[in-house]
């Protein structure tokens, strides 16, 4: 830790020793500057300092200080990609920037609600949010502060588009408004950062177009500057960007060192979802130097950490839904006598309905799922059964064996029962390792993953990490099954 960051946390730390005392706005002012300076570096104890001088705001009925607490805390959750908490904390923001008037506040308030929506995956909802805060920039006061906020808000609608599958061109055409409304801004710190930021995401598209030396010349930009400002997050981007585009240009070694940057910093900074993308990427790079003992390490951190992410987002959208119908509903309770009861009602339905299709989908789609998984295990035993007679007299106890004991046997057995798949699988993909074609074979003979990992002895990640590998040099595309795919040759 810099000596510069220890003596802003000691600062802090003699500030806000207690709840028991009682600060003025001037000390409840430096609490919140010190925080922004830690929000980099050290967002967990950002978030924590950031409650605090909430409640600190409270006591003494603070409003701007609530409003600006609030904000830290839910932008600082959001970057720890917390999204239903960090929503929590910014309505509190926009409610008090609201009754306070100060349009910088309640842009950004209105901004942070519409990427923590869109980091749930609820895209409209996210960009109704976005355009909220691009009208409230016409009422900032100062010109630099609209400018930044404007940049901001362009910048987070081109990751929007991003995520929610847009074209291209669209993303890049807000990066680039993005870009351009920060090199506007007159104070140097201020444009530098944001500047930097803008910078790495411009790179990321020509990056995308394929355009490298162009985008190398963003990314390096951005590098820079944010080393100049000691800008972590963005940083970290374009250490991932640049990573990719080595990976492009096939120079490995090149690609490992910057993904080792980006992973230092996403740990450091508590980023897990560019964590979880930083593994798989590592996968990648060390399978095309052929190191499979690291490819294989990286894959199953990836399939682990995706795994808990997934199941803590599902947890947090349906949490973020059942919210916005009681918001919806208790708004429709304020204004049951007016006109306007009819626009309500409709919208409530309209996100009622979303929230019930999306469960009924999921529980029909795990339905059916389980319904053809049991009929494929009863059409799989009998094509198992027919076909162990055909294993040169070898019974399928001694096949599963030879499988779990990593003998050359099992495939030499099962070559001669599947003369024509084991050829047509190495036609098609001539690079496949021995401990992929035993995954293959066990695919083949219609075994579900878990049991291929307890036959095999080997743990369930594994499996699976081997399953994309084969997807991956078989060039299948996501929405390919390979169960289909095998059954196929």
């Amino acid at each position: 830790m810099s000596k510069r960051l220890f003596l802003q946390i000691l600062i802090l730390f003699v500030i806000v020793k207690g709840y028991g005392q009682q600060y003025t706005e001037k000390q409840i002012d430096s609490i919140l500057s010190n925080i922004v300076k830690m929000a980099d570096s050290i967002p967990n104890k950002a978030i924590e300092s950031s409650l605090k001088s909430y409640k600190y705001s409270e006591i003494i009925d603070y409003k701007k200080g609530m409003a600006i607490s609030a904000m830290l805390a839910g932008k600082n959750l959001y970057d720890t990609n917390q999204y239903d908490k960090s929503l929590e904390q910014i309505k509190k923001s926009e409610q008090f920037a609201s009754e306070i008037k100060d349009y910088e506040l309640l842009s950004e308030a209105y901004r942070i609600k519409g990427i923590s929506y869109i980091g749930l995956g609820l895209y409209g909802q996210g960009f109704i949010e976005l355009k909220k805060g691009l009208k409230a920039t016409s009422k900032i006061a100062t010109i630099d502060a609209t400018f930044k906020q404007k940049g901001l808000i362009y910048n987070d609608i081109a990751v929007g588009y991003d995520r929610s599958g847009e074209v291209l061109d669209s993303i890049k055409k807000y990066f680039i408004l993005s870009y351009d409304q920060f090199n506007k801004i007159e104070d140097q710190k201020v444009k530098n950062v944001n500047l930097s930021l803008a910078s790495a995401n411009v790179g990321a598209c020509f990056l995308a177009q394929k355009q490298y030396n162009t985008a190398r010349a963003y990314l390096i930009k951005a590098v820079k500057l944010a080393e100049k400002e000691n800008y972590n997050s963005v940083k970290l981007y374009a250490y991932l960007d640049l990573g990719n585009l080595e990976f492009e240009r096939k120079q490995f070694d090149k690609t490992i060192s910057y993904y080792q940057k980006a992973l230092y910093l996403a740990k450091k900074l508590k980023k897990r979802e560019i964590q979880r993308d930083v593994y798989l990427n590592l996968s990648k790079a060390y399978d095309e130097l052929g190191d499979k003992v690291k490819e294989e390490m990286y894959s199953d951190k990836y399939f682990s950490l995706n795994d808990s992410l997934q199941k803590k987002q599902q947890k947090a959208v349906v949490k973020t839904v059942k919210k916005l119908i009681k918001e919806e509903y208790s708004t429709v309770e304020k204004i049951r006598n007016t006109g306007a009861v009819a626009i309500i009602v409709s919208a409530l339905f309209t996100v009622t309905f979303l929230f019930f299709a999306i469960r009924l989908y999921k529980r029909k789609k795990k339905e059916k799922r389980k319904v053809a998984e049991k009929k494929q295990r009863l059409e799989n035993k009998k094509e198992i059964l027919e076909k162990v007679i055909l294993l040169n007299g070898t019974s399928l106890d001694e096949v599963l064996k030879l499988a779990k004991d990593n003998d050359p046997m099992f495939l030499s057995k099962f070559e001669a029962s599947h003369p024509d798949f084991y050829n047509k699988i190495l036609q098609e993909v001539s690079s496949l390792s021995k401990t992929e074609l035993i995954v293959c074979a066990f695919l083949k003979l219609g075994f579900p993953v878990k049991d291929i990992a307890l036959y095999t002895n080997v743990t369930v990640r594994s499996v699976e990490a081997r399953i994309y590998r084969i997807r991956k040099k078989a060039n299948l595309e996501a929405k390919n099954d390979i169960s289909i795919w095998i059954a196929g040759l």
